[in-house]
């Protein structure tokens, strides 16, 4: 059986609940992710405070 590929733009909150809805589907996920870090927004910080809710 050929294991179908899919790519998964951002490692944000999006990007890693479609990561994880991939695997249970028996899909092979890769995200391409600009940054160094997984979150995206949840990492964002606004002059120190955490913007993240």
């Amino acid at each position: 059986m050929v294991v179908q590929r899919v790519a998964v733009i951002g490692a944000g909150p999006s990007g890693l609940t479609s990561i994880k809805a991939c695997l249970e589907e028996g899909l092979e996920p890769t995200c391409f992710e600009s940054s160094y870090d997984i979150g995206g927004l949840w990492k964002f910080k606004v002059r120190g405070m955490n913007a993240s809710t």
